[in-house]
């Protein structure tokens, strides 16, 4: 049962990784307003509870959004944790 749980908070973990690093992709390419509104409306209800606590923690400045860099690094490590 216990690896049942892993295996599942691993595959989690992975899907987010992936849901992630697309909104990281739209975000920094130059797409068409349309192709990127609707590549967010998929991608924003699944990222937006992540995107609150990283946006009021340290790592928000005025210039540049790390919030998705750390929130990929974090998710990387609890993925590697889950897998191990």
């Amino acid at each position: 049962m216990g690896s049942l749980i892993t295996n599942a908070l691993y595959i989690f973990f992975v899907v987010l990784e992936i849901i992630l690093f697309t909104y990281i992709i739209i975000s920094w390419l130059p797409l068409s307003p349309k192709i990127k509104n609707i590549c967010l409306t998929l991608v924003d209800p699944m990222l937006e509870p992540i995107r609150y606590f990283l946006n009021h923690s340290i790592f928000k400045t005025r210039n540049i959004d790390f919030a998705p860099i750390i929130a990929f690094i974090i998710i990387s490590y609890l993925q590697q944790f889950f897998a191990s």
